[in-house]
């Protein structure tokens, strides 16, 4: 009697390359948490990995516990661990787009900037409800290859120099309750 492959039983780079790209974040973290072989999978493909979302990853923990505002801290617990997670403890280097939307803080600023410092190939950068600050503003300057730029809050006029600076270099940039840069 012939058995049928697992998923355990594929090659790592078969499964890193192929089925994990398919997952949703949820999913990986789930997945991760099945097994020794599909943990190493799941972590070789987040160091490769080129896109990531926090977003869908945000919404399912505030759905996934009641919307209470004594539970807040719960949230930021298991959004701060799920950013370290997928930026396997900010050591991630490949990131091509980060997006980061939160009704909550789901990592520190000197966490953020060390993250987008490491990745120098950024090409689109999201980055809601977080605090703008001119140190921000100064390690998103630095990325050569930036296309795409959408914050939120509008940054303060004091922050307009760096922001002109970025968009003369290409840079598309956006705010979500307007245009910050005409």
């Amino acid at each position: 009697m012939s058995h049928a492959p697992t998923l355990t039983s594929l090659p790592l780079e078969v499964t890193s390359c192929s089925i994990l790209p398919l997952l949703d974040h949820v999913s990986l973290a789930k997945l991760g948490q099945s097994c020794t072989s599909m943990r190493s999978a799941v972590s070789v493909y987040l160091q490769t990995n080129k896109n990531l979302d926090m977003t869908a990853v945000t919404r399912w923990i505030e759905n996934e516990e009641a919307r209470d505002v004594d539970r807040m801290e719960v949230y930021c617990d298991r959004k701060k661990v799920a950013f370290k997670f997928l930026t396997r403890n900010v050591t991630v280097t490949h990131l091509k787009k980060l997006t980061m939307t939160s009704s909550w803080p789901m990592a520190n600023l000197n966490t953020v900037k060390k993250l987008i410092k490491q990745n120098k190939d950024m090409e689109e950068l999201s980055i809601v409800n977080m605090k703008l600050t001119n140190s921000l503003l100064n390690v998103i300057s630095e990325l050569p290859k930036l296309r795409y730029l959408k914050l939120s809050p509008n940054p303060p006029e004091n922050l307009f120099d760096i922001l002109m600076e970025i968009k003369k270099k290409g840079c598309e940039l956006r705010c979500c309750e307007m245009c910050c840069v005409e």
